[in-house]
């Protein structure tokens, strides 16, 4: 294997947090963790602040939004701005606006960088002076684990092929890094998908059993915790298409509880307006959200960029049984036609007090309980455990379709291009469910992905009028890794 530089810089070394007086340099310039107060404190920033919600504009959640003329053809962008990097990701290109937030360059870096955090906390953990309580560092321990796993994972999972357990061990993956960065420039190793899904699954069976959230300070939402590590592994298993342990771990996260107390009240989601509402989405004390991080992002701004407009924005929340409880929060609109829901609330941050200028950002829910009971009614399904599978889905649309449920006489006459048996639709019922569900959470482009799901995009007769598809197994499924890395020696994935 060509061993290979990345250009991750020694990140450790702009590490600016709140608890900044704690910290004292060394000679380089290295930050001296020395006591467990400061090694929680960088654990603690172990969390990439790129959002991966860019993805949505590569999926069937994007559209130019403009009327149509009378031959069916798309006028115009409906009022929207499209940047350089909204169009590249519309048209499935390279994406080279790699100094902006919310592209493929971004999401890699910030991966990075929380990556590296974690390990110097991992090795700072080794020698902490004191007598520190146990307890407390393998808590710390833990979340590292589990967010250097976390990173890696979801970085495999763009730049690598899906799990394919018959081509895994030679398909490219990504560099799994597990040590502090002691020189500018080092080398490393491009992993194959199998070895990052194997030092991920080890990763996060560690951090899993070590996790404890008695030692944070604040919400614990912001850190990992075992419930989110939990919703972790059904996730993780369930993308590896290991179906029975993707059952284990979900009903280890529920341990006896009632999914419905992980599901949204909607009751309690509706506020006076689209901030509030926004902040009730996104409440802590909302059972539903398992964690919570923050990403500088622009997504949130619906007049840039591709989006739904009102008709596909609707279509999307009618079902067979009903339409989904989201919309009495309100279809919402800043002078263009798009249209979206209350979930994403803008939050600046300004460079200084007096400061006009700064970065947007928001807070993103990088788990949810409605993901659980998703993945284990889809394992159950693909152990032919048909039954299972609907009573697990018809828990959440109970909950959120105003009472009704899918039937076997519902699911046989709902219409799929593709579907012909009883199975094959309830998977596509419970695939356009995780569409509603994680619209604005970045999901469905690894929905697209691991179920080959061809896509076409539309560009309006003001951007040339054409029809673009991305195949089933395009191979610009794989994002290309940043052109840095490129230029560091490492492979470039196959176009």
């Amino acid at each position: 294997m060509k061993y290979i530089n990345i250009t991750l810089g020694l990140i450790i070394l702009s590490i600016n947090f709140s608890c900044e007086e704690f910290l004292s340099e060394t000679p380089d310039n290295r930050l001296e963790l020395n006591s467990i107060e400061k090694v929680a404190a960088l654990s603690a920033r172990a969390y990439s602040q790129a959002s991966v919600a860019f993805t949505d504009e590569m999926t069937d959640l994007a559209g130019p939004m403009g009327n149509r003329n009378g031959a069916g053809k798309i006028i115009d962008l409906g009022g929207n701005t499209i940047e350089l990097e909204n169009r590249q990701a519309y048209k499935w290109e390279v994406i080279t606006a790699n100094d902006q937030n919310d592209t493929p360059n971004d999401y890699w870096n910030e991966n990075y960088e929380a990556i590296a955090h974690s390990n110097q906390a991992l090795q700072s953990l080794k020698t902490i002076s004191g007598d520190p309580d146990p307890d407390h560092i393998n808590a710390i321990k833990g979340e590292a684990l589990l967010s250097r796993a976390y990173h890696h994972f979801m970085l495999v999972n763009l730049f690598g092929k899906h799990y394919d357990a018959a081509t895994a061990a030679t398909d490219l993956g990504i560099p799994y890094i597990t040590e502090p960065e002691e020189s500018f420039l080092p080398t490393y190793t491009r992993n194959t998908v199998q070895e990052v899904y194997d030092l991920v699954e080890k990763d996060l069976l560690e951090g899993l059993n070590l996790i404890n959230t008695r030692f944070f300070e604040g919400t614990t939402k912001f850190h990992f915790s075992k419930l989110s590590a939990l919703a972790f592994a059904s996730r993780f298993y369930l993308w590896k298409g290991d179906y029975q342990k993707c059952i284990e771990f979900s009903d280890r996260f529920y341990d006896g509880k009632s999914p419905l107390e992980f599901i949204t009240n909607y009751d309690n989601v509706r506020g006076a307006g689209y901030n509030q509402t926004a902040d009730n989405y996104n409440s802590p004390d909302d059972s539903s959200n398992l964690l919570f991080t923050q990403v500088f992002s622009t997504h949130q701004r619906r007049d840039t960029g591709f989006r739904l407009n009102d008709r596909e924005l609707t279509d999307l929340l009618a079902s067979p049984v009903g339409t989904h409880v989201g919309n009495t929060t309100g279809i919402w609109q800043v002078g263009t036609q798009a249209r979206y829901l209350s979930r994403l609330r803008e939050f600046f941050f300004r460079e200084s007090l007096s400061a006009t200028t700064g970065n947007p950002y928001f807070i993103e829910q990088l788990f949810k309980g409605e993901e659980v009971i998703l993945n284990r009614a889809e394992a159950k399904l693909m152990l032919n455990q048909f039954d299972d599978a609907l009573d697990d889905l018809n828990i959440l649309v109970a909950a959120h379709y105003d009472g009704n449920v899918y039937t076997e006489d519902i699911i046989n006459n709902s219409t799929f291009d593709t579907a012909r048996t009883l199975n094959e639709k309830l998977l596509n019922i419970i695939l356009e469910e995780r569409k509603v569900q994680f619209l604005d959470h970045g999901l469905r482009w690894f929905d697209i992905k691991r179920y080959k799901i061809e896509i076409t995009h539309e560009l309006p007769l003001t951007e040339g009028g054409e029809i673009l598809t991305l195949e089933a197994e395009d191979l610009r499924k794989v994002l290309q890794i940043p052109q840095d890395a490129i230029d560091s020696g490492l492979a470039p994935n196959p176009r």
